[in-house]
């Protein structure tokens, strides 16, 4: 998507869209210890390769923070909004800058690698806040890095391939 302020009917639809498909594919989710792993993760690593760094972190941290409002995680869903906006937007950045345009499967690499350290990192001192511990918020690291290492695993070849499409459709202005 195009680097735009502009809040056009196609702009709102596209984020509409893409922060219920980051919501519904958090709900597919299977518990880790004290954890889950959900497929929300490789989402929101597609939707930072299709949409803006501010519309990926608007989309993906909105739809996971919509996830949290509507399960049994509201106390996260504040951090989730910032860390998964966050996580988003920095992917995006790296997938998208100069000569790399989010098809390459290097650069998308290092995307998804940085943007996991980042929900590792802001999710660990979350669950610090929420456990008053250290040694409670390390129980939940191993179920983090599943999450991210499956989205990165479903993101690499799907990612590039609606890469594509999009950008096809983005030429053609459907």
């Amino acid at each position: 998507m195009k680097k735009t302020k502009d809040w056009t009917t196609r702009r709102l639809v596209l984020l509409s869209l893409f922060v219920a498909i980051n919501m519904t594919a958090t709900y597919i989710h299977i518990p880790v210890g004290p954890s889950m792993m959900h497929l929300g993760t490789a989402t929101l690593f597609i939707t930072a390769l299709i949409l803006s760094p501010m519309d990926s972190a608007i989309a993906a941290g909105g739809g996971m923070f919509l996830f949290d409002i509507f399960s049994n995680y509201f106390s996260y869903a504040p951090f989730t909004l910032v860390i998964k906006g966050l996580m988003a937007f920095v992917v995006a950045k790296i997938a998208q800058r100069k000569d790399y345009d989010g098809r390459d499967i290097k650069q998308n690499s290092i995307a998804y690698i940085t943007g996991g350290i980042i929900s590792l990192v802001g999710y660990y001192f979350t669950n610090v806040f929420f456990s008053g511990s250290f040694g409670g918020a390390l129980a939940k690291i191993p179920g983090s890095i599943l999450t991210t290492s499956i989205g990165i695993l479903i993101a690499l070849p799907i990612g590039i391939e609606v890469k594509k499409v999009f950008s096809k459709m983005e030429a053609k202005k459907i």
